[in-house]
């Protein structure tokens, strides 16, 4: 919740100084057309610049139809404002462009006017989507007017939201909402989250696994009741939570024999065995009753299958320097996911043409090595505006388009820029395929 607070209040407060370090640049010259088409590129979420009147009088502005009823009703709002103070604006569509903007406007120093700026606000309502959105929890933003700047569910649920509802019930789902100020901004940020979180359940089962079986569930059901048999000790306890989770959990008594496994075990082992309760261990693992008695602490176990290798962690569970059973976690050996990695890499690196992936936070991921012919300073974290600012935009321009597109860079350089999104839909980053139509300069490549 404060990281997505703090994200929304660094917005505004860089939007503010954006449009103070304009309005300095205005004052020692004169307001004139040329000007302000210059400060239409200072920054890349600017979509129309004004010099307007106290009273509403616009004398010069970027946008292409001159007048614009909503920057003279603001101008009007000013007559309190010092020099450099930023007055913000709600929500509204810019006649122009078409974006959804809020307008910055601010006294110019040692003039009788102003100058209001509209930013656009899509770049900040991606990443807020894409850092925020959640299976068991969602993120909305209203401006101070109450508009929706972003708004996780159906647009229509918006406009019957209710600020000071608790609870908010969408697609059978029940959310319960925290709501809170983003600092000066006047914006406020909902907080939507799932009333039953499973994924929260699967963590804190895996973290606290061993400690609940050694503390809570002994105490409880073996010195309460007094149960004092091994035997009876799990038999008596219902695992039916480790159900919940991916990795396979097989709990044995003190003679070896399985007394349960979840629903991920038994899809592991279904080509060996159609149930794995009342059977021995030593039938999925080979002969682990000696090592179970032998060692104290926990063994980890290699699975050969004949198309995968699985990794169990079997630890002895002991109490009163007794063995009462054992605990054994299997999971996915990931080393295989490596070698392929690397072999990918490798092939990436092997193509003729330029390879760039730059991420979600518009940095750069990868970058093969003909790439690094055609451009400089692609190095992995660099900032995408570093290497190219005409690449740059039209990465950030392109990011809802879901389609591949060309574009010539300087230099002759020609492109396709394609989004890339994961399996729900949302963003991850841009891949850019160089063609290798010509050979860059100095290089030894044939």
């Amino acid at each position: 919740m404060q990281i997505a607070v703090n994200k929304t209040n660094t917005f505004h407060e860089d939007l503010k100084t954006v449009t103070i370090n304009i309005a300095k640049r205005v004052e020692n010259k004169q307001s004139n057309q040329q000007l302000l088409n210059q400060f239409i590129f200072f920054d890349s979420r600017i979509t129309n610049l004004y010099i307007v009147k106290a009273d509403g009088t616009i004398q010069n502005t970027t946008s292409q139809y001159g007048q614009d009823q909503f920057i003279i009703e603001l101008a009007k709002q000013t007559e309190r404002l010092k020099s450099y103070e930023v007055l913000v604006s709600g929500l509204h569509l810019d006649p122009s462009s078409r974006h959804e903007v809020i307008t910055m406007i601010v006294p110019i120093k040692n003039k009788r006017t102003l100058l209001a700026v509209n930013f656009r606000l899509d770049q900040f309502q991606n990443e807020i989507i894409q850092d925020f959105m959640n299976q068991n929890y969602r993120v909305a933003v209203f401006d101070s007017s109450g508009n929706p700047v972003i708004w996780p569910f159906e647009k229509v649920k918006a406009n019957v939201f209710d600020p000071q509802q608790e609870t908010f019930y969408y697609d059978n789902k029940r959310y319960t909402i925290v709501a809170s100020d983003a600092g000066d901004s006047l914006w406020r940020l909902y907080f939507f989250f799932e009333t039953n979180n499973f994924e929260l359940y699967r963590a804190i089962t895996v973290l606290l696994l061993v400690f609940a079986l050694y503390i809570c569930l002994y105490e409880l059901l073996v010195e309460f009741w007094g149960v004092n048999t091994a035997k009876t000790y799990f038999e008596n306890i219902d695992f039916a939570i480790f159900n919940q989770i991916h990795e396979g959990v097989i709990i044995a008594n003190n003679s070896g024999r399985i007394i349960f496994a979840n629903e991920a075990a038994h899809h592991m082992f279904a080509d060996r065995k159609n149930t794995l309760r009342n059977i021995k261990l030593k039938e999925l693992f080979g002969n682990t009753d000696d090592f179970q008695r032998e060692n104290e602490g926990s063994t980890t176990l290699t699975l050969k299958f004949r198309d995968k290798l699985l990794k169990a962690i079997h630890s002895p569970i002991i109490k009163n320097n007794k063995i009462l059973g054992s605990l054994t976690v299997i999971r996915t050996d990931v080393k295989e996911d490596n070698i392929y990695h690397q072999i990918l890499d490798k092939l990436i690196d092997a193509l003729p043409q330029g390879i760039i992936f730059v991420n979600k936070d518009h940095e750069i991921s990868l970058a093969n090595l003909m790439a690094k012919c055609y451009l400089k300073n692609l190095i992995p974290g660099t900032s995408i505006e570093v290497i190219d600012r005409k690449l740059a935009a039209f990465i950030y321009n392109n990011i809802d388009s879901r389609a591949t597109k060309r574009l010539e860079l300087s230099g002759g350089l020609t492109c396709e820029v394609t989004p890339v999104y994961d399996d729900d839909g949302i963003y991850t980053g841009t891949l850019v395929v160089i063609q290798n139509d010509i050979i860059p300069t100095g290089s030894s490549l044939k």
